[in-house]
This record gives C-alpha cells, structure tokens and sequence, in this order.
C-alpha cells in the first residue's frame, strides 16, 4: 500500500528534488536569520547593552569661520572687480599692486589717507602726497579706478584683503 498525497499519486511517485530543493532554502533562510541575531548581539555591550560607537578622528580642517567683516570685503572686492587688476593672491603684482600688508605700508600714515588713496588715487598724486606719487612713479600710467566707499566698506576691504594674504580668518 502507497502513501497518497495530494491527488492520487504516491509519495514515491512525487519528486524529491523540489522538497529537497524548499528545504535547503528554508535551512539557509534560519541559519541567515540566526547569524544577524548572533551578530547583533555579540556587538552589545555586555555592561551596558548598548551598541559600541567607534570614536572616529576628524583629521580634515576645521571649516573657517569668516566675519561680516571679510564677508562685506569679499563682495566689494567681487562687486568693484579688483581682482581684475591685483592679483588674488594678495602676493604677487599684477597689473596693479600686490596688496597683501597694504594697511602696514601704510602704517607711517594716517589711516585716512590709505582711505583717500582708495577712493582717488590721483587725487592724492595732484596735492603731491608722497606715499601716491610713490605708487605713481612705478605703475603709471595705469590709474587706479575710483570708489565711492564708506570707511566701513573699505576697512571691510582691507580685513579681506590681509585675510586671503595671510591664509586665515
């Protein structure tokens, strides 16, 4: 007598193959399961049955954190095109002055007057002030253009300026 199973065949007369084929699937299925339990677990702290973080080491640089200050200098800067005579690197001459350490060039002189200088540079070479006919002298005939700046703007433009020469907010 034959074991009948579904229908009227016998169980002799049914493949093996995909029985044997649902049951390595269903094995492999539990032992899966049970290894990302196994893994799971074993990643808990015994102590505190919380997960383990890795403390990772930030060795990128820090983003720089730039002022209002070199913001509204860098937008002056942009926005009066200087970069098209001086060179952007605040280190090399141009067409035009390098202005990295302008302001200490400066330094023997009031601070007004760098601002004149600025604004109008001739206007500083016809009343003969000797630090713009120095200036003169070596760059004409190029004339700087002129600007109409607050002293807020341009001491914006001057923070910019060292800022990029000195590599640093």
């Amino acid at each position: 007598m034959a074991l009948v199973l579904g229908g009227n065949k016998p169980l002799h007369a049914m493949s093996v193959k995909p029985l044997l084929a649902l049951l390595y699937a269903s094995l492999f299925g539990v032992l899966f399961v049970l290894a990302l339990v196994m893994g799971y677990t074993l990643s808990l702290d015994e102590t505190t049955s919380a997960r383990h973080e890795i403390d990772v080491v930030d060795t990128a640089a820090p983003e720089p954190v730039f002022f209002p200050e070199y913001k509204l200098g860098k937008a002056l800067w942009n926005k009066h095109a200087c970069g098209s005579c001086h060179n952007k690197n605040m280190k090399d001459k141009s067409t035009a002055p390098a202005l990295g350490g302008v302001a200490a060039r400066w330094a023997a002189y009031p601070r007004e007057d760098l601002h004149a200088r600025i604004r109008n540079s001739q206007r500083l070479v016809i009343e003969g002030y000797p630090r713009a006919n120095e200036l003169w002298k070596e760059w004409r005939p190029n004339v700087m253009s002129m600007y109409s700046l607050e002293d807020k703007g341009i001491e914006a433009l001057l923070n910019y300026i060292e800022t990029e020469y000195v590599g640093q907010p």
